[in-house]
């Protein structure tokens, strides 16, 4: 838990940005500046009154309202509030999600040629880095949750193997946790990266809430990260887009890492959704406490009423569990009937106003928050308690890999950022066995490529595409994104 003394509260329940917009707003001044709807005077007639309060709020750097790129005002004051809340010695502002950070991160610790040590299961935007980082990944596989076959995180032996293997190596970069809400020890793992005095980068994109209720885990910067990136509007209050980069110790080169923000955040990033993030933060130290307070218990009364399902299964945490913890926000719904895929299980949930965050073959995952009510969990119990499908035998069942989260390793051929350059042709997916793929193949969400450029197919990662393209799901990085063709190296 974050200390929360009295002084801490008191410097905590300001938001020092979002206030001075507040201040600006009321002063109804004469804006000769952009944007160009003027505080909201000209805009769409349809929409002007669903819009209008946010978009007096919605102004750039003008006297008062501080720069992002070079802060010295009420900016740098949130953001200070901000690495106080989280327990770093320096947070930015990210406007362009968590994928801003990673790209910065991994482009401040590599230059061209330098290997980092990476989690086969991570985000795109983590491969996107090293590509543009030019790179050397060493990928590291994840252990396999065997209740339920997603990857979850990787194992610390594995980690200290690489390191021993590429003392050359200039960083490792996890995800923790994953999309599923599983985690590993980050301060066992955090003290075997720093033996060999490398910097420990933690993808948090799903743990912005983590540190902040008893019932969730250490955050990354409370375990002894060197650097985390937090989607801050994902299990956060932040609106979309809206998240943080935290800093804390020596080993990370800030100037360097400050001069690549700079070039990959907007030259105008919008005061909105900086004003969201000064909010989150308030609020996840203010008020989310109390709120999880009371949603914790009722997520416990749905965990039982759906216990009840035999065709349901939930992940608990074991003692022979490959994760050391577990994010009870996460609903991760593992079906054991060979009657409902969890692709059908989605679509019946949205036909009845239930909105999942994905699903594959055998899962359904349901995102919860401090914004989550009583009704939505009786809605989603009522409806899994009104499917009676017919349960498979144990005998019989076969476990799934969890494709949309895949881990295993395939040949790469070609570096990353040769593949992309490369010419190229289109070829039928299912006549694409043993060719070198030309472009990233990521099922959306959660946005972790299951083939990177420069890998080669082989049959394994061909029968998840074409399961994937069966479950109708929706693909990011590739020209066709039904996945009828793939892009190759001539």
């Amino acid at each position: 838990m974050v200390e929360k003394d009295a002084d801490f509260r008191e410097r905590q329940k300001h938001a020092p940005l979002y206030e001075q917009l507040e201040r600006h707003a009321k002063r109804r001044p004469h804006p000769f500046h952009v944007p160009g709807h003027k505080m909201g005077h000209s805009f769409d007639s349809h929409a002007k009154d669903r819009f209008q309060e946010i978009l007096e709020l919605d102004l750039t750097e003008i006297s008062g309202t501080d720069d992002l790129h070079q802060p010295t005002g009420v900016i740098a004051e949130a953001q200070g509030l901000a690495a106080e809340a989280f327990g770093a010695d320096d947070t930015r502002f990210l406007i362009g999600g968590s994928t801003v950070g990673n790209v910065a991160l991994i482009m401040t610790v590599c230059r061209p040629g330098d290997k980092i040590l990476v989690q086969r299961n991570c985000h795109k935007s983590v491969y996107h880095g090293i590509i543009m980082a030019r790179a050397t990944p060493v990928f590291l596989v994840p252990a396999v949750d065997l209740a339920t076959g997603v990857a979850a995180g990787v194992r610390r032996e594995d980690v200290e193997r690489a390191l021993h293997a590429h003392p050359d190596a200039k960083a490792v970069f996890l995800t923790n946790p994953t999309y599923y809400g599983m985690g590993i020890d980050l301060a066992k793992m955090a003290a075997t990266v720093h033996r060999f005095d490398v910097p420990l980068l933690i993808d948090e994109a799903h743990g912005a809430h983590f540190g902040f209720h008893p019932a969730f885990p250490r955050s990354a910067m409370q375990s002894g990260a060197d650097a985390a990136v937090q989607s801050t509007h994902k299990m956060g209050t932040a609106m979309t887009m809206s998240s943080m980069l935290h800093i804390k110790g020596e080993r990370i080169d800030r100037a360097r890492l400050y001069r690549h923000l700079a070039m990959l955040q907007s030259s105008s990033p919008s005061y909105v959704l900086m004003a969201s993030l000064d909010l989150a933060r308030r609020h996840l130290v203010m008020e989310a406490p109390g709120e999880w307070d009371r949603l914790l218990p009722l997520m416990d009364k749905l965990r039982e009423r759906a216990a009840r399902l035999e065709w349901l299964e939930w992940p608990e945490q074991a003692s022979n569990s490959v994760y050391a913890t577990l994010d009870p926000l996460k609903l991760f719904l593992h079906l054991r009937t060979p009657q409902l895929s969890g692709f059908a299980l989605h679509e019946y949930m949205e036909r009845f106003g239930i909105f999942p965050e994905l699903s594959d073959d055998s899962h359904v995952l349901l995102a919860a928050s401090s914004g989550t009510s009583a009704r939505d969990l009786d809605a989603l119990a009522r409806l899994l308690e009104s499917l009676e499908p017919q349960v498979e035998p144990a005998e019989e069942r076969v476990l799934l890999s969890g494709v949309v989260s895949s881990h295993y390793l395939r040949e790469q051929a070609l570096p990353m950022e040769e593949a992309v350059d490369q010419p190229q042709e289109t070829v039928d997916l299912d006549q694409s066995l043993g060719r070198i793929v030309a472009e990233m193949v990521v099922p959306y969400p959660p946005g972790i490529p299951v083939l990177v450029p420069g890998e080669r197919m082989d049959a394994e990662g061909l029968a998840m595409l074409q399961e994937l393209r069966a479950g109708q799901t929706r693909f990011h990085g590739v020209q066709d994104d039904r996945l009828q063709t793939i892009q190759v190296i001539l």
